[in-house]
């Protein structure tokens, strides 16, 4: 069995045994209902599982990943967070020695693969986004995107278990439920994709109550922060990371950019440079331990990762460029085109599919799913779509389908 540093796992018990012990009697997790759990009942709960096996799978909805994560630290097992509609990837390579967390995402590389983390590496991620963004003083924290994503993970569930930041949980990201969640509660800060902004600035949502508006995942447009600003008074912060490193950097003012490429200024402990191709390299405390299965020419470990993005560099300001990587970005979710493909060819019977991804007519949406088959473009007809289509997920679904001429 593969237990997380002894080093972390005290200095965590000691962070929650400090919590619970501060805080115990009150809420650590609200339902959208206004329900909610302490943290002394949320102790207990997580205490009742003590893990059988060499690691924890957090998977589920917020309330699930949330006990489990806190079992998985509490009793030193690695935690392996997997999305609730995805199945576990079995790690190529064991967990290096001190591996806490697990995290299973495609990333910029297009591929999907394990990511190894200390509980130090997580906790320096967490604790420099709690003390930039001020989270100790925003209210409770909306989560509203999944927790199996780096993201949500980071600004929600783990500020609640390292920091004793209230979470509540938006069942759904739409505008009745999430308003019907935020009404609870006198302050909340919430974090969100552009895409998903757009709606809730589109919709019926309030945001009087936001202390703090966060977006994450794809560029945030200008045009985007222009409507909350105006429309709603409300100032949304571009936040840029990735999950291998965690957070970089971040937009802390409170009037719109002038540039739609700002990505802020440097997080403090985060130290960048661009690579010969123009690639950035980060430097920090949360850049983990490697991936479960490392490709030729990469840069990830020993405190340094090398992203698929070219950024260019003033100082401590970063502008983002693009993407070099293979991934595809389908409005913040990161997507395998090797995967899609594969699915692909299953379906259909095909032997060979081509995907990748074309800038989206819709800037918040950010890319749409290209496909190219070697058929006739006549035979790309709506049943041979529903066919080939059958295994995918509705967000892996291409928008665009090339044939032979």
């Amino acid at each position: 069995m593969v237990y997380a540093s002894s080093q972390g796992l005290q200095m965590f018990g000691e962070r929650w045994d400090r919590i619970v012990a501060e805080r115990g009697a009150q809420a650590a997790l609200y339902l959208a209902d206004g329900r909610a759990t302490t943290f002394r009942e949320l102790d207990a709960n997580a205490r009742a599982l003590k893990p059988t096996s060499d690691y924890v799978l957090a998977q589920g909805e917020v309330p699930q990943i949330l006990r489990l994560l806190l079992a998985g630290f509490l009793y030193g097992v690695p935690v392996q967070l997997v999305e609730k509609d995805r199945s576990r990837r079995i790690p190529a390579s064991p967990p290096p020695p001190g591996t806490a967390l697990i995290k299973q995402a495609v990333g910029g590389s297009g591929v999907r693969r394990c990511q190894f983390f200390t509980f130090d590496q997580i906790a320096a991620d967490v604790d420099r986004l709690h003390a930039a963004l001020d989270l100790g003083s925003r209210g409770t924290g909306v989560a509203a995107i999944s927790c199996a994503h780096s993201f949500g993970l980071t600004t929600t569930v783990l500020q609640t278990l390292l920091n004793g930041v209230p979470t509540c949980f938006a069942p759904q990201p739409f505008a009745q439920p999430l308003t019907e969640a935020m009404k609870h509660h006198r302050r909340v800060f919430l974090p969100g994709v552009p895409a998903l902004w757009k709606a809730w600035l589109m919709g019926d949502v309030r945001f009087d109550n936001i202390s703090l508006a966060i977006s994450a995942g794809s560029p945030l447009t200008l045009d985007l922060e222009r409507m909350a600003l105006e429309q709603h008074g409300l100032k949304i912060h571009n936040l840029y990371g990735t999950s291998e490193c965690g957070a970089v950097s971040w937009d802390e003012t409170l009037d719109l950019r002038e540039d739609g490429s700002d990505l802020g200024t440097l997080l403090p402990g985060v130290q960048t440079q661009t690579d010969a191709e123009g690639r950035l390299v980060v430097a920090s405390s949360s850049v983990g331990l490697g991936y479960d299965d490392q490709l030729p020419q990469e840069n990830y470990g020993g405190g340094v990762f090398t992203t698929s993005d070219l950024v260019e560099q003033e100082g401590a300001r970063l502008r983002f460029q693009q993407c070099t990587g293979a991934g595809i970005n389908v409005a913040g979710r990161k997507l395998s085109p090797t995967e899609i493909a594969e699915k692909i060819m299953r379906a259909s019977k095909l032997d060979q599919v081509k995907i990748y991804g074309a800038r989206s007519r819709d800037p918040e949406r950010c890319q749409d799913i290209v496909a190219e088959i070697g058929l006739p473009q006549a035979e790309i007809d709506p049943a041979f779509k529903i066919t080939a289509c059958s295994l995918l997920a509705p967000w892996e679904v291409p928008r665009k389908w090339i044939g032979r001429s």
